[in-house]
């Protein structure tokens, strides 16, 4: 009985990705590793026109009731295809409001962050930060302190690896992972992302991590720990595992870049850094097996107070979206953004095309809101247990909101 109606769901996914294709390079099925006969299938048609991805999207919806599925997965699944028919509608010419595309798309209601949050974190940095100057000058002296010079760039793929081991270790403390698992790193420029998983099904992933901008040494564990252990490709071969193979759940094997889901997995992938490592717990490694060999002369700064600080301003780019929304221009919003998060122009323009990418605009709301829905859950002695719960198991971003 099931099988038809996850084969149109998957067609429908693919169907759309073809539809967006016209609009941005960005995928819109992050990953698939279900029946590849759907897949070519779908590959050989010519593009399906909009109205006819709405009733698609509107029949699956309509069809759910009837496959016999417990109580919580038919919710689950209801929300990851009330995402899909919403997407459909906007390829359909129809407008929402951010506030609506959001909670329709990503199970959550975004609001604006106070200024006041930011500036917080922007004192908090002026009490830490060595030297003299402002504040800007201060951060930026800090983080080129820790780039990765040029003349050494041929060191980074050693270094990355050197770093996901150490995570890997870390994580096999609380989590059984299979013995078969595997991340192949890449490195890439010309890209609008900092690093990108791609998971390739069978317990393997590949990581990019572009370059086109300077190499943080500071923050490359935390990189690692986003995008492998025990972030996005954690996730991805846990429920491979023990949701799909084990039992069944093919809507494991497709992953919609815009839907609920994504809010976990960002969830997941923001919190990881926390469950396997302090900032200072991290900064030590890094000066024991990094920075000697990188060429790096660490600062003496706090870093539990530093990330605490920068944690502060994690609201900037979901304000930036907001702004975007409005009309506001792309300078306006780009100088937003630099004197908030007090980047450097080239910085703050990327984050600027990040969030204009063509049906791709709600994203920028999973990194905030899905490390806010899980930090109140991952403050006890028990996080790493809570947080195999959320590595194993299919949840809502509504699953999370405590009362």
């Amino acid at each position: 009985m099931n099988e038809q109606w996850f084969k149109d769901y998957v067609l429908l996914q693919f169907r759309m990705g073809k539809a967006i294709r016209k609009y941005t390079e960005s995928r819109f099925v992050d990953y698939y590793y279900g029946p590849p006969e759907w897949k070519a299938l779908a590959e050989a048609e010519s593009e399906t026109p909009a109205p006819d991805l709405v009733r698609a999207a509107m029949a699956l919806l309509d069809a759910l009731p009837a496959q016999g599925f417990d109580a919580h997965r038919v919710t689950y699944l209801s929300k990851q295809v009330i995402a899909l028919e919403t997407v459909c509608r906007k390829l359909n010419g129809e407008m929402f409001s951010l506030e609506d595309e959001v909670q329709r798309c990503l199970d959550i209601r975004p609001t604006w962050t106070a200024e006041t949050q930011f500036e917080e974190g922007q004192a908090m940095l002026d009490e830490l930060l060595p030297g003299e100057g402002s504040i800007f000058d201060r951060r930026q002296a800090l983080r080129k302190r820790y780039e990765l010079a040029r003349e050494k760039s041929g060191l980074l793929m050693g270094f990355m690896q050197r770093a996901m081991a150490e995570a890997r270790r870390r994580v096999q403390a609380f989590v059984e992972m299979p013995q078969s698992e595997e991340v192949e790193l890449a490195i890439v420029t010309d890209k609008v992302y900092g690093g990108d998983n791609w998971y390739l099904g069978d317990f393997r992933s590949h990581v990019d991590i572009n370059t086109d901008l300077p190499t943080q040494m500071g923050w490359l564990m935390g990189l690692i720990c986003h995008e492998c252990y025990p972030g996005h490709h954690t996730e991805f071969v846990l429920k491979e595992q023990l949701l799909y193979r084990e039992r069944g759940y093919m809507e494991q094997t497709i992953a919609p870049i815009i839907c609920p889901q994504s809010v976990i997995s960002e969830g997941i992938a923001t919190s990881a850094f926390d469950m396997i490592f302090t900032p200072n717990e991290a900064e030590q490694w890094a000066v024991e097996h990094l920075y000697p060999e990188a060429g790096i002369e660490p600062a003496a700064v706090d870093m539990e107070k530093l990330y605490r600080a920068e944690e502060l301003m994690a609201g900037i780019d979901g304000n930036a979206r907001f702004m975007l929304s409005e009309g506001r221009s792309d300078e306006e919003v780009k100088q937003y953004v630099a004197k908030y998060a007090m980047l450097p122009d080239e910085y703050a323009q990327k984050s600027v095309e990040f969030l204009k990418d063509p049906f791709h605009e709600a994203y920028i709301f999973t990194y905030f809101y899905g490390r806010q829905l899980m930090k109140p859950w991952l403050e006890g002695s028990d996080k790493q247990a809570v947080f195999k719960r959320f590595l194993t198991e299919q949840l809502c971003p509504s699953d999370l909101v405590r009362a």
